[in-house]
């Protein structure tokens, strides 16, 4: 069983993958996978154990933990790829109303909180809900079928090979977070992730009523640790901001939406890094006597670039602006590898206590010089 187990796994450091929500922001996340995939199968190899996400993150890491299972990285970077190309041709053919606008423009370049459309968009959704929209069909579970097929579900459901899985959503009954796993994840289960309540209508799983995972968890930590002292986490929404406090009201709900899902990562973090000081405090004996590990933290993230974008463009699907968040990712996590990847197996890349809260330090990725 065990060389069954191995056989699609990677050779390389082991690692867990914490992918966090973002709507259409997501597509960042997929470009940094596809590059660390990409070199998963050259010279930089990933023994990927693990695997989180809610919303987006947990649709990337489905599709992600998925094709390693099947059959390796190059399958995942296919599936992965297939999905954000069926996002967008679905927005298009459903008429995305900020399709044409997410692209460099007047209205302030990528950020487009300010032009009518988003600003009517959001008036009427002040007095309408999903539910009371007569023609309203499920936007999202035809596009994860089209990149996640009944038998790569069953594959990633009952194969020994690939990563585990956790996908959080929000239990709207109880206020509580529900991890989902293998061998339960289904299409309903990434649906439940991903439902935004002023988007989407409730997904239901085993008659238990789902909203989006980030509320609670974006992404969830805590099931990673059992699998990797290596953390890597692939930030969708930016943590630090230099230009604040906001003045505007676009500004303040930009930001308020950033600190609401970053906040239970935030916590998550700054738990695993008190077991950490502790077991660093009580000496190398007893800490290897222990039945807690210290975890080792990666952080791949581009908060001055993502913050330009604004808080309406993840509800957009225009491809030139998916296009463009996957090549930034693609970018970053290309610096990471070159900056970071030697640290794997040895010591954290992330100073919890300062680099987390300063984007500037050494260890943040710096690419090209961003886009408008």
């Amino acid at each position: 069983m065990e060389e069954s187990r191995n056989s699609t796994r990677q050779s390389g450091p082991k690692v867990a993958l914490a992918l966090q929500g973002g709507g259409s922001h997501g597509a960042f996340t997929w470009g940094v996978l596809d590059r660390l995939l990409e070199a998963s199968s050259q010279a930089t190899p990933l023994d990927v154990a693990a695997i989180s996400g809610a919303s987006a993150g947990g649709i990337n890491a489905a599709l992600c933990a998925a094709g390693l299972a099947t059959s390796g990285p190059e399958k995942a970077r296919e599936m992965l790829g297939t999905f954000w190309e069926a996002v967008s041709r679905a927005g298009a053919l459903a008429g995305n109303a900020l399709l044409g606008f997410s692209e460099p423009g007047p209205f302030g370049g990528w950020n487009i909180d300010w032009n009518p459309a988003a600003i009517m968009l959001e008036a009427v959704g002040l007095v309408t809900s999903p539910y009371g929209n007569p023609f309203y069909r499920d936007p999202l579970g035809p596009v994860i079928r089209s990149a996640l097929t009944e038998h790569d579900l069953a594959t990633l459901n009952t194969s020994p090979d690939g990563p585990q899985l956790f996908i959080c959503a929000t239990d709207v009954r109880t206020n509580q977070r529900a991890i989902f796993t293998r061998p339960d994840i289904s299409v309903d289960v990434l649906r439940a992730s991903a439902c935004l309540p002023s988007e989407f209508r409730t997904v239901s799983v085993d008659g238990v009523p789902y909203w989006d995972g980030g509320y609670l968890g974006n992404p969830p930590l805590a099931p990673l640790i059992d699998h990797a002292q290596d953390l890597i986490l692939v930030l969708a929404n930016p943590f630090v901001r230099h230009d604040m406090p906001p003045k505007d009201a676009r500004g303040i709900l930009d930001r308020l939406n950033e600190i609401g899902f970053n906040a239970s990562v935030v916590l998550e973090i700054n738990a695993i890094e008190a077991v950490n000081r502790v077991l660093d405090s009580v000496g190398e004996e007893a800490a290897r006597k222990s039945r807690f590990k210290p975890v080792r933290f990666h952080l791949i993230r581009d908060d001055d670039f993502l913050a330009k974008f604004g808080f309406v463009s993840k509800s957009s699907t225009s491809w030139p602006l998916l296009k463009t968040l996957f090549e930034r990712g693609r970018e970053v996590a290309d610096v990471w590898l070159k900056n970071d990847y030697a640290n794997l197996g040895r010591a954290s890349s992330l100073d919890v206590k300062s680099s987390l809260l300063d984007p500037t330090l050494k260890h943040d990725a710096k690419p090209s010089e961003q886009r408008n």
